[in-house]
């Protein structure tokens, strides 16, 4: 019975890791987007040592767009992505560190640990993949000009 339990959460964790790559691709290739910290995009600075320690890069990735009012846009709205401070689900979530999970600490601490205000963190869902891209690509196109 456990391993009737187990083989859907591991497909499920796969399809998440699987869609989390093509976003981060897409975000990367982006005008829009300032930077991408993903370990499975080949220019991450901690990807030989990620893959010294892991199989896979997850489903976890976040992005800087240069802009808090665009950044503050694309949470408020794509609607494939529920805003959220806690993550592990396999529907795809969105947040804004610095105003939710790590808003307790002092401003200058954030900033000295890369932790800028337009900083998105998304954790990738089983959703259609195509439709969480066209999602995003709407928030960042239709967001203020930074």
């Amino acid at each position: 019975m456990q391993r009737a339990q187990v083989l859907p959460r591991m497909i499920a964790g796969f399809v998440c890791e699987e869609n989390a790559q093509k976003i981060a691709e897409f975000l990367a290739s982006h005008p829009r987007v300032k930077r991408v910290n993903y370990a499975g995009l080949p220019d991450h600075p901690g990807r030989e040592l990620h893959y010294s320690q892991a199989q896979g890069a997850g489903s976890v990735l976040s992005f800087l767009t240069g802009s808090l009012a665009l950044s503050k846009h694309i949470v408020e709205t794509t609607k494939y992505f529920s805003v959220t401070v806690s993550f592990g689900s396999v529907k795809s979530l969105i947040s804004m560190p610095c105003f939710m999970s790590h808003a307790s600490i002092p401003a200058a601490v954030r900033e000295a640990r890369g932790l800028t205000e337009d900083l998105i963190r998304i954790s990738v869902g089983i959703e259609d993949v195509d439709d969480l891209i066209a999602d995003l690509d709407f928030a960042l196109k239709t967001g203020p000009a930074a």
